[in-house]
């Protein structure tokens, strides 16, 4: 089993009031296997992660894996607890409600020594017996050099996968190739503005937020098919808005979310507070990103 290819990280719609709208997220799973994604990654920034209660997030993770049911789609979920203890408790509850994957996103609090990352990250590994993807973001502290997750990759078989999110990730991607001698594969972040850096370097896919996943998918029909040049003409129509999208997190956000809701997929364009107000730029951009699905629908 292995993650190609693109794995869109699920939103979580809200209603008007804030609170999370569980049938329009089920209208959003249905979608993301109906354009034939099969692979997706939950509790992401982009799901707002750090906004959710465990309640709620054990509800929806529910719906998810009841939506996926008899199709091929393969679940990713992040465990994102800074205590170590915390974050083996909901990857075993994660593993045992049968998710395919676990991801894990390092702690970064306070600037954990390398050895307390390691041991929070241990802690985890041996915890479970399912694949774990770990995410190397050195941007955000802790972890600076890849190759310490490669070691850990060699104590422990389960951990399968490197999410390499440094900009640009084409270093850290060789580095894991090279030091596993292809045993652990890679994906890249970051809304895949670096695609085409990754896929050169020898990632396997990439993890953009969901509103524009069939966007996604018909540059990787390009790819697939050998067409580097079409695969670089269909990223060039929309990647540029991502990357200035990406610069803000929060931005990033509210704009997949706005996607989402005018494409009647979501009900509403809510963002838990704090969030941004969407500016002229990004509403443009946002329609002509609409104006570019309906170009590739109709051409299908």
């Amino acid at each position: 089993m292995s993650i190609k290819g693109v794995c869109p990280v699920l939103s979580v719609p809200f209603t008007t009031k804030g609170e999370v709208d569980y049938e329009s997220f089920r209208a959003l799973c249905r979608w993301i296997i109906e354009i034939g994604t099969k692979s997706t990654l939950f509790f992401g920034v982009a799901s707002e992660n750090i906004k959710l209660s465990d309640p709620e997030r054990y509800q929806l993770l529910d719906i998810l894996l009841t939506e996926r049911a008899g199709s091929d789609l393969k679940i990713i979920t992040t465990v994102a607890d800074h205590s170590s203890e915390l974050a083996v408790i909901r990857a075993k509850d994660y593993e045992a409600m049968g998710v395919d994957y676990i991801n894990i996103l390092p702690p970064t609090f306070f600037a954990p020594t390398a050895a307390q990352i390691d041991f929070h990250l241990e802690s985890i590994l041996k915890s479970v017996k399912i694949p774990v993807v770990i995410q190397h973001l050195p941007q955000a502290g802790g972890m600076a050099d890849v190759s310490g997750l490669v070691n850990l990759a060699n104590k422990y078989e389960n951990l399968q996968i490197i999410k390499c999110e440094a900009n640009p990730p084409t270093e850290s991607i060789k580095t894991v190739n090279s030091l596993t001698n292809g045993r652990v594969r890679t994906l890249i972040g970051w809304g895949g503005i670096f695609w085409k850096e990754g896929v050169a370097a020898g990632a396997d896919g990439l993890q953009p937020g969901c509103g524009l996943t069939d966007l996604y998918l018909w540059a990787e029909r390009a790819l697939l098919a050998g067409d580097h040049k079409e695969f670089d003409s269909r990223l060039d129509r929309f990647i540029p808005h991502i990357a200035r999208w990406i610069s803000n997190l929060d931005l990033l956000i509210a704009a997949e979310k706005d996607v989402l809701f005018k494409r009647g997929i979501i009900e509403t364009n809510y963002c838990r507070n704090p969030t941004v107000s969407l500016d002229v730029d990004t509403l443009r951009e946002i329609e002509e990103m609409l104006a570019l699905v309906e170009e590739v629908q109709t051409n299908v």
